[in-house]
């Protein structure tokens, strides 16, 4: 086995086949450096240092944590009784934070066993593979029309004018979100995200998300008064029916249907483009057999998929990986990302093929915690790009593409802007 230094002794060494010469350590995950060339980064752990401690730096994590890089070590941990989720939110993390991000921490996304079990079951139904084919032609029409608005443009972010409102409309209408609320609710949902995302120099401004929690709360009011044909309808009356949820946990599962279906489906569809535009041969494969769309956003997810991480795990116990001990009460992170590019299980990892069978990629995560948004987001990124592409042979970027810039957000691959022209 690999035994791994600790933070700030390894060594500024070459990662093979990356295009920067040195990782610095210790890696701090969302940093320019590691933003920069991920890549090396993963390459390094993988190769030397595969139970690694290393720094998380944010504006809602600053500390160190145990980063795990290989493929089969993230699979198992993500199965792990010995690494709950549950001790890594709710009190832990969440005392003194603004409502709307303890909100976050109290979802079932920070729930283990046969609490997440019963709130996953409530929420389940709607993200079946069934119920999301069906959602299908509403997401070919909501691509198309912002085509027709778009196409007569010299230069579109398609980023913001495209992928975003995809699935931002798709899970405004899920939760109920009436048309005279929407713009509210969708800068309450930006902000909430562009507070996760400030950096360790930045100040985080919380007003737009605690602005989101007070709109969640009284849309929640309004719905037990005047029910709809909407998710949160369905939780308000399950709950009436004897599968109670007391109402943080009501507006927790809408802060968690947030981020399942919003943040990480537009960003998937971003990168899918900046990849595909990145890869003209891939692309020319891909529009001459549009059938090869489902393999293709399955490369995606694993080749540049919008999260790199699960969320953080705890270790119950002392637990001795690899030759390190990782001690009871650390904060453990499978770096999935890393995983789907491990030599071990995928051939040539490092070549992006819309072909590559099998897949079996940990971008959606494993185990009871598997995505729940991940029908929903591999199908909002089929239907988009396929009009997207059906419609523009010529599409370009704008900009060189060295322009591309990505956010430093710790665990989001997430670009700030996408400059097109159609054609």
């Amino acid at each position: 086995m690999t035994t791994s230094p600790t933070a700030g002794d390894g060594p500024a060494v070459s990662a093979p086949g990356t295009s920067v010469s040195s990782v610095s350590h210790p890696i701090t995950l969302g940093s320019p450096e590691f933003v920069a060339d991920p890549q090396a980064h993963f390459t390094w752990l993988r190769t030397h240092a595969p139970v690694y401690r290393g720094r998380v730096d944010s504006s809602l994590v600053d500390q160190d944590v145990w980063i795990v890089s290989r493929y089969a070590d993230c699979k198992g941990l993500l199965t792990d009784d010995r690494f709950p989720r549950s001790p890594a939110g709710g009190p832990a993390i969440a005392s003194g934070m603004p409502d709307h991000l303890r909100l976050l921490t109290e979802s079932m996304i920070y729930k283990d066993s046969h609490e997440h079990r019963r709130l996953r079951r409530l929420v389940a139904k709607p993200f079946t593979p069934r119920a999301i084919e069906r959602l299908g032609q509403r997401v070919s029409e909501l691509a198309n029309g912002l085509l027709d608005d778009l196409e007569a443009r010299d230069v579109v972010d398609l980023r913001t004018e495209f992928a975003l409102p995809v699935p931002m409309t798709v899970i405004s209408e899920m939760v109920g979100v009436d048309e005279a609320d929407r713009e509210r609710f969708h800068r309450g949902v930006q902000g909430l995200f562009d507070g996760m995302a400030a950096g360790p120099e930045q100040e985080a401004d919380h007003d737009e998300g605690a602005a989101l929690a007070e709109f969640v709360r009284e849309l929640i009011e309004r719905r037990r008064s005047a029910p709809g044909d909407d998710l949160l309808t369905g939780l308000i009356q399950a709950e009436e029916q004897g599968e109670r949820l007391a109402d943080d946990e009501l507006a927790a599962m809408v802060f968690t249907l947030i981020t399942a279906g919003y943040e990480t489906t537009y960003n998937l569809i971003t990168n899918a483009v900046v990849t595909l535009l990145d890869h003209p041969d891939q692309l020319a494969l891909l529009r001459a057999d549009l059938s090869l769309m489902s393999s293709a956003v399955e490369e995606i997810v694993r080749y540049a998929g919008p999260v790199q991480s699960s969320e953080a795990l705890t270790a119950a116990e002392d637990v001795t990986w690899h030759g390190r001990t990782v001690p009871a009460g650390s904060l453990v992170l499978p770096l999935l990302a890393a995983a789907n590019h491990d030599p071990e299980v995928f051939a040539a990892p490092e070549t992006f093929d819309i072909t590559r069978e099998p897949n079996h990629h940990l971008g959606f995560g494993h185990g009871e915690h598997f995505c729940l948004g991940a029908n929903l987001a591999r199908m909002e990124a089929r239907v988009a790009l396929d009009a997207l592409l059906r419609r523009n042979p010529g599409l370009t970027l704008a900009v060189d593409r060295e322009q591309l810039t990505l956010d430093p957000v710790p665990m989001l691959v997430r670009y700030r802007s996408l400059p097109v022209r159609f054609g």
